[in-house]
């Protein structure tokens, strides 16, 4: 199961994927799709991979967007922890659905244009 901070940096690059406007290179589809197999077994690993593939030029700009916008949404939630729970809000997505999501993607032949099919679960609604 992956750690707090290996669910942002899965979540973002899902993002980034989906706001992607035109396929990816085939060298960085060719990588991703090694990333799906690699989470399967070995997912420390291939989230780590995921960063390094961030830093690609079509996809870093957006990663980086997603991240920030993960965290001001974290921020906010932190300080309305305290909230009555009839107002808090549950999570949108349960991590093992975000994981089975991230297989699905990774595996596509094209990443963006198979991420956008699941954007709904990927870019919820920002509730704050």
């Amino acid at each position: 199961m992956l750690n707090q901070l290996q669910q942002v940096t899965l979540i973002s690059f899902l993002r980034a994927l989906v706001e992607l406007d035109s396929p990816l290179p085939a060298q960085l589809q060719r990588e991703i799709n090694e990333v799906a197999k690699m989470y399967q077994t070995q997912p420390d690993k291939a989230i780590n991979y995921l960063i390094k593939l961030a830093e690609s030029d079509v996809i870093k700009e957006p990663y980086q967007q997603a991240r920030i916008n993960i965290q001001k949404n974290y921020e906010i939630q932190e300080r309305n922890k305290f909230d009555k729970p009839s107002q808090q809000k549950a999570p949108a997505v349960p991590p093992e659905r975000i994981a089975n999501i991230a297989i699905a993607i990774f595996q596509a032949p094209d990443s963006s244009k198979e991420a956008k099919n699941h954007k709904s679960e990927i870019m919820p609604q920002d509730r704050v």
